[in-house]
């Protein structure tokens, strides 16, 4: 699987609308008439005439509604054709020279991708297994990962992360990292003029919430205690919890972090026996773009 980093070229893809893939054809104005004098493009495409004559000319049309300026010899005039239909074409200043031009319709979309995720929400570090099926069984199309993050201050920003091609069957596999909540899609260029957007798929991001045993002097029991993520967190608070005989997490000390790559330590009393502990994170301080996080548990027995 290839995985990368895609810049502008991989943006211009995304954005692009069928107009942007349009082309342009050309017919020549000769003494004799249009050449040629039928053609057939797709909505979106556009016709250039020129005059290749020695005199005036005028491409005119009632049913495309345009009638071109009064073209002098090697002057040129572009129409582009925006529905679907048969267009008659003549020249205002020269009888009896007519041409064709078909518009068809463009091109429906065969279906859109699939995307799911194999985990609502990872721990800042982590990575998620993205999947999906293209409606079409083959090999070798492109697939681009498109991805939505919730910024620190609650913006959303968008940028292409990766580009892989589909299997046989139409299969496709990313792997990634999410820094905050992000929100992924997939883009597929179904035809050179149309492209499809898979579902959206949301994947959480919980702060990697660290615990860890420093002494143990009678009942008492110091921690420490780390929480990390895209944002700072000195100054943010954590909870040290124990699970009651019910299964509850009980709350015995808040703890303010002092810096956000230093531990800090926190000293709480435990009754006799075997203690489940962990360290909590809640929502309100995680920060934007996080949910709640907890530490793994570790057993403490005094």
């Amino acid at each position: 699987m290839k995985r990368f980093l895609l810049l502008p070229v991989l943006a211009a893809f995304l954005l692009a609308s069928p107009a942007a893939l349009a082309a342009t054809k050309t017919v020549s104005i000769t003494n004799a008439g249009f050449v040629p004098n039928a053609i057939t493009i797709d909505v979106g495409d556009s016709i250039t005439w020129t005059n290749s004559d020695t005199k005036n000319r005028q491409p005119i049309s009632q049913n495309a509604a345009f009638a071109s300026p009064i073209l002098k010899p090697g002057e040129t005039y572009t129409f582009q054709f925006k529905s679907d239909g048969k267009f008659n074409i003549s020249d205002a200043l020269v009888k009896n020279q007519k041409m064709t031009v078909t518009v068809k319709k463009a091109p429906a979309p065969v279906g859109s991708p699939s995307l799911s995720a194999n985990k609502p929400k990872v721990i800042f570090g982590g990575a998620v297994v993205l999947t999906g099926k293209l409606p079409v069984s083959k090999a070798g199309e492109k697939v681009m990962l498109r991805a939505e993050v919730v910024t620190r201050t609650g913006t959303k920003q968008t940028s292409s992360v990766a580009e892989v091609l589909s299997t046989a069957s139409g299969a496709f596999t990313f792997t990634t990292a999410p820094t905050a909540q992000t929100t992924y899609t997939v883009a597929w260029q179904a035809t050179p003029a149309v492209g499809t957007t898979s579902n959206p798929v949301t994947v959480t991001v919980a702060p990697r919430i660290g615990i860890g045993i420093v002494k143990k002097v009678g009942r008492y029991v110091t921690f420490s205690a780390k929480a990390t993520s895209a944002i700072p967190y000195a100054g943010k608070s954590v909870y040290i919890q124990r699970r009651n005989s019910l299964g509850q997490w009980v709350s015995l000390k808040r703890v303010v972090l002092k810096s956000s790559t230093i531990a800090t330590r926190a000293t709480v009393r435990i009754p006799k026996g075997l203690s489940s502990i962990r360290i909590l994170m809640p929502q309100a301080q995680a920060g934007i773009g996080y949910v709640a996080g907890t530490s793994r548990v570790v057993l403490v027995r005094l």
